[in-house]
């Protein structure tokens, strides 16, 4: 019981805030003075001639001069009550008489509510009047709908907010869906930029073929060797048994067959005895001695003393020509020699004038980078 009647107390504090706040949030205006009869009618009477005069009875191209003229004197209020009115016409319908009006006094002067019938459904009509300056402080077109149009304009708004918000998260969707495509567009760019990257770079230069092994040589059997040394060794030791040398080796003569024969028997070691064949029947095969290529000589160079001023090799590369001698005078930027590096001729010329001291390579010679190729005086 005691919570019961605890919270009946609670209720009932409740209640009285409620009613006090109201009562303290209500408009604190001045008192209206009251209008006085004659004045109210005259008012609402020129107010219905007016609406029915100046605004109903008029074609919508009327409507449309009197907007303009509003919207050029900047009269905003006429100019927005105009243009609602003409947007409403065709849920009006045609107008059909002026019903009333109400005309009340307010702070500023005062304001008449007209109440209209057209066709389709009821119209009200409210305009405000400055006392002093007798201008249009308010004008306002209301058509009056029925439950059943208001319910449906509602619904038909929902629909439309409802099918907006669907078609910006359906939007929203598509362009988040989007984005696995990014990194499909960006390897695709990376991979064009990688092939123009590749088609411009210069082709490596095809990569000498190897050259063919030699031939090896024919090669004697064991037995045939075996059979040539044993004879040699034994025709030596005959004709040659007691002739020493000064520096301890026997030259061997040479033999009717053109085979020359020499010991490798010294005085720090003396061969193994070897079982030689028979002497009446020495089998000897001839070997030529294969011929051996003199190595090239190298090309000579131009040489001459060396002078104060180096001329240095740019970079590594070969010498494809000698186009000053020695003694030779030159200026600045005259053409010494030719030097190829990269498959390019690069010409290398004297960095001042004065004349050529030396030339310190020749043609075809490689040089480094750096090097010093002539030198000027």
């Amino acid at each position: 019981m005691k919570q019961w009647f605890r919270k009946a107390a609670l209720c009932l504090a409740l209640v009285f805030s409620v009613i006090t706040l109201a009562a303290c949030g209500s408009t604190n205006k001045e008192t209206v003075e009251p209008l006085d009869p004659t004045v109210k009618s005259q008012l609402e009477q020129q107010a219905m001639q007016y609406a029915e005069n100046s605004i109903y009875s008029l074609s919508e191209e009327t409507i449309q001069e009197q907007i303009d003229y509003a919207y050029k004197i900047k009269d905003a209020i006429t100019y927005n009550g105009l243009t609602n009115y003409k947007n409403d016409l065709d849920r009006l319908g045609a107008f059909v008489s002026v019903d009333n009006a109400e005309a009340s006094k307010t702070e500023e002067g005062y304001q008449i509510v007209i109440n209209s019938t057209f066709e389709k459904r009821a119209l009200k009509l409210t305009l405000g009047i400055n006392e002093m300056s007798g201008s249009t402080t308010e004008m306002t077109f209301e058509p009056i709908y029925s439950t059943p149009e208001l319910m449906g304009d509602a619904a038909g708004n929902l629909l439309v907010g409802m099918g907006t918000v669907f078609a910006v998260l359906i939007f929203i969707a598509w362009i988040i869906s989007l984005f696995k495509y990014i990194s499909v567009f960006e390897k695709k760019m990376k991979e064009s930029k990688d092939k123009k990257a590749a088609q411009a770079a210069p082709k490596a230069a095809p990569a000498p073929a190897a050259a063919p092994a030699p031939k090896a040589a024919p090669v004697a059997s064991d037995d045939t060797i075996q059979a040539v040394i044993a004879a040699a060794i034994a025709a030596y030791e005959a004709d040659t048994e007691g002739t020493v040398s000064a520096d301890g080796f026997v030259p061997g003569p040479t033999l009717n067959n053109g085979l020359c024969v020499r010991p490798l028997r010294s005085r720090s070691f003396s061969a193994a005895p070897v079982e030689t064949a028979a002497a009446s029947a020495p089998v000897v095969t001839s070997v030529a001695p294969a011929a051996v290529a003199p190595a090239a000589a190298p090309a000579p160079k131009a040489t001459g003393a060396q002078g104060s001023i180096k001329v240095d090799a740019p970079m590594p590369g070969k010498i494809l020509a000698v186009k000053k001698n020695v003694g030779d005078a030159v200026k600045s930027g005259d053409c010494i020699l030719v030097l190829e590096a990269m498959k390019m001729e690069n010409e290398i010329v004297a960095p001042q004038d004065g004349t050529v001291a030396s030339i310190n390579v020749s043609v075809g010679e490689a040089v480094e980078s750096g090097s010093t190729l002539a030198t000027l005086n």
